[in-house]
């Protein structure tokens, strides 16, 4: 086991929303620096963060996730803003909002409950869903609400959630996390 591992479930966006994504992310690059501005594979919705852990642990995560949704449906949500965590004049963090969802709530909930069966300790804050597009801002002081006029915020856009995967973190390669367990949504028909 890789000691500088870390591992955690999320919700796959699809490659279409991917690509909206990096090219809103082009736009803002120029105007915005961030340290950091994520490849579009590793856009994603964090439904519980792991850290590191042993073999036999994640697989009875996944064993347990993969039970906990086995009804779970496939699921409409929307891309809604843009905002920020931590100091306003130069954030920690960039992201693209999402639309609140009942349905992605319980989703959420139920991965993060079996991670705690499975052994895990978890952060206890609440689950505030967004897709992380940049890290550590750089610049002189930012500005949200300019960053919301150039990136035409009010702009949403509609995605269909299909599928739940454990992602392992690779520090210093781009992009940063692989794929390494699929739990797929059952089709909405």
């Amino acid at each position: 086991m890789n000691s500088a591992a870390h591992f955690f479930f999320a919700l796959t966006l699809p490659e279409q929303m991917k690509e909206e994504l990096h090219l809103q992310s082009q736009k803002l690059q120029k105007d915005f620096p961030f340290k950091k501005w994520l490849h579009r594979d590793d856009y994603h919705i964090t439904l519980a963060f792991l850290g590191n852990a042993s073999d036999t642990q994640r697989q009875e995560a996944v064993r347990l996730v993969e039970s906990s949704l086995k009804n779970e449906t496939s699921f409409e949500l929307t891309l809604d803003g843009a905002g920020i965590f931590g100091d306003k004049k130069s954030p920690r963090i960039l992201w693209a909002g999402i639309e609140e969802s009942e349905k992605l709530r319980t989703i959420q909930q139920k991965v993060y409950d079996a991670c705690i069966t499975a052994g895990f300790k978890l952060d206890k804050k609440p689950f505030t869903p967004h897709i992380t597009l940049a890290r550590k801002y750089t610049g002189e002081q930012f500005s949200l609400e300019s960053l919301q006029h150039t990136a035409d915020s009010k702009q949403t856009a509609d995605f269909t959630a299909t599928k739940v995967s454990l992602y392992q973190t690779h520090l210093g390669v781009s992009p940063s996390y692989e794929s390494i367990e699929t739990i797929y949504l059952r089709p909405n028909t």
